[in-house]
């Protein structure tokens, strides 16, 4: 009864409070602006992995914005949020999550600016798996911190430093399976120019600890990683005669991470270090004609690869190294326009190379004929033929082709698209040849009126000519349709190939010779869905989407099949600065491979919200 009461108060705060406009003066330097939206109403919370509850929710979220003395001195937002979900706001979680995202800039346009970020979720939903593919979504908490500064003084050496740390535990739902992760990074960079030179360096510290669920790992228990490792670039841009340059790189990296099961010993560690060298140079000495020179040489190819995963985000690999490997290649070309629109390309390229306890030398040329006057109005094309040779097979000839086009038909229609086929394509290892097509298409229609309706299409696949099971592809359709007062959407992905395990989870690769079976994931999974937004009056808006989600994993001992059901609906209307919401989510998710019933949880939130503008 207590609690009635004081929601009552609550809400006719809400509905009759009067905002204010102003900004804060404290002192004679410091301003600052709060604005803010708070809701409250009636939520009800059930499934099979929580307890029915039915509940007087306050909730909101709020902008604070401010600066001390002037705005490039120091200035600051802080955005902090409370019970917060897909159900009664525009966050996207499906949980009731509460938080705060702050930062702060110090001495912005001088010689010596910084910058300072702190965030911290509680209870809020994300994802745990794959990228373009079907994730596994997940609930728990987070938070980072982050911190920079730079020094930038005329005819000086720049000089930039950053430091970033966070950690976060979530469950998966359907499953007793947790993940948890801690990451700092610290970064280093300067860049100067002197007698002509360009130069940059650059040095990089990653570590990265975690925990994910067995049957990403393949044993029971919960798999630990713990991980570390840097790097260190170095690089020079330098120009040259005949309107060339010169461009000249070197980095050194290494990386160890050792891992394992809680409920067994450690199954090893990985760790490897790699140098990798590069010089490029390239001239016109006519504007006809260009020519060029490459040259590369790498210590370990294994870490060539896995620095290309770390760069992208995909965390330090767990697969142990199963060989030595090392390449040089030197490559040179010359590209000729022979007349506005018809070019030409040849290039031959010569390589050293010793993997798998062999060594490999060759050559392999190609040659490239190029139109860019668009063909009948609409399209573009360009063709190569490639023959490659090495003392253990004979000559093998390649062919790689693109069409591109792009064309409107009177003044609603509008269409793109492209497409690209390769066979026997050289790899970076020089005894495997890929074979791959990629298209994509995009149809756009104006109805008139503000009206419109779009669809585009995506794919791609790709595999080893000598390896017919390398096979990696994902296809992917969306549509949209706007008409006056509703749009509509749908989507559609599937996706198929391997992954391997990483400190941060599960992380796709293409195809690649060589990598042991511990840690190699294969995936196949598809997800389609729909949304819808309407405003069948003025004020009254109505929203709703839906998402099905299918995929099955496969690690060296562990099959899973996995299944996510997401809907989520909403309903607002505006009066001036007063809102009345009603909001409702249903979701499931089940993993077999947890040996858990999957998990249904549902949410629904009748309220109403008012935007505040407190000074």
């Amino acid at each position: 009864m207590k609690r009635s009461a004081q929601f009552t108060v609550c809400l006719l705060l809400l509905l009759f409070a009067q905002g204010v406009k102003a900004q804060v003066q404290v002192g004679d330097n410091l301003s600052m602006n709060l604005s803010g939206l708070v809701t409250g109403g009636y939520q009800a919370n059930y499934g099979d992995e929580i307890q029915s509850n039915h509940s007087l929710e306050i909730g909101g979220n709020g902008v604070l914005n401010g600066s001390y003395y002037n705005p490039n001195f120091i200035n600051f937002t802080v955005n902090p949020y409370y019970n917060q979900s897909r159900a009664n706001s525009s966050l996207q979680s499906l949980t009731d999550s509460s938080g705060v995202n702050a930062n702060a800039n110090f001495f912005t346009g001088s010689h010596f600016p910084g910058y300072a970020s702190y965030d911290y979720i509680h209870n809020s939903t994300g994802s745990f798996g794959l990228v373009a593919s079907p994730n596994f979504t997940t609930v728990g908490n987070s938070q980072g911190f982050g911190i920079g500064w730079s020094a930038l003084l005329p005819n000086w050496p720049t000089f930039s430093v950053s430091y970033s740390q966070g950690d976060g535990t979530g469950t998966i739902y359907g499953t007793n399976e947790q993940s948890s992760g801690s990451t700092k990074t610290l970064n280093v960079r300067s860049t100067y120019e002197i007698a002509g030179w360009r130069l940059a360096a650059q040095y990089n510290h990653l570590n990265i600890d975690s925990n994910f669920p067995f049957f990403l790992g393949g044993d029971t228990g919960t798999n630990y990683s713990n991980s570390s490792g840097n790097s260190f670039t170095v690089s020079g841009i330098h120009s040259l005669p005949w309107h060339g340059s010169v461009a000249l790189a070197y980095t050194h990296s290494d990386y160890a991470a050792d891992y394992g099961s809680t409920l067994g010993d450690s199954k090893g560690v990985t760790n490897y270090t790699t140098n990798t060298e590069t010089a490029d140079f390239s001239f016109r000495p006519t504007n006809r004609l260009g020519l060029f020179l490459d040259q590369t040489y790498t210590d370990n190819l294994n870490g060539y690869l896995y620095q290309n995963i770390i760069n992208g985000g995909g965390g330090i690999p767990l697969l142990p190294e199963n060989s030595h490997a090392n390449s040089e290649t030197l490559s040179a070309g010359a590209t000729y326009t022979i007349t506005r629109n018809l070019y030409g390309q040849a290039q031959i390229n010569v390589y050293n190379q010793t993997y798998f306890g062999e060594s490999y030398q060759g050559s392999y040329f190609s040659g490239t004929l190029g139109y860019g006057k668009r063909i009948l109005d609409t399209f573009t094309v360009s063709a190569s033929i490639i023959e490659s040779s090495n003392q253990f097979a004979n000559s093998t000839l390649g062919f790689l082709g693109n069409l591109n086009a792009f064309r409107r038909f009177g003044a609603d229609w509008e269409f793109s698209g492209g497409f690209s086929y390769a066979q026997n394509v050289q790899t970076l290892l020089v005894t495997y040849t890929t074979s791959y097509y990629n298209y994509n298409a995009n149809v756009h229609k104006r109805l008139g009126r503000g009206m419109q309706w779009t669809a585009a299409v995506v794919g791609n696949h790709s595999g080893f000519t000598q390896e017919p099971g390398s096979l990696s592809k994902s296809e992917g359709f969306s549509t949209s349709l706007s008409l006056r007062r509703i749009d509509f959407t749908a989507n559609y992905i599937q996706a198929k190939g391997q992954s391997i395990l990483t400190s941060t989870g599960i992380t796709p690769i293409p195809p690649t010779p060589g990598l042991p079976i511990e840690g190699l994931i294969v995936y196949n999974g598809r997800s389609y869905g729909a949304g819808v937004n309407m405003t069948p009056i003025p004020r009254l808006t109505i929203s709703g989407a839906w998402s099905h989600a299918t995929s099955d994993t496969l690690s060296d001992q562990t099959p899973s099949s996995n299944k996510t059901d997401i809907f989520y609906g909403q309903l607002q209307y505006r009066l001036r600065k007063i809102s009345l919401l009603a909001g409702y989510t249903k979701f499931y998710q089940g993993i077999s491979a947890s040996g858990t019933p999957p998990g249904n949880e549902y949410s629904y939130f009748i309220g109403v919200s008012r935007w505040f503008n407190f000074f």
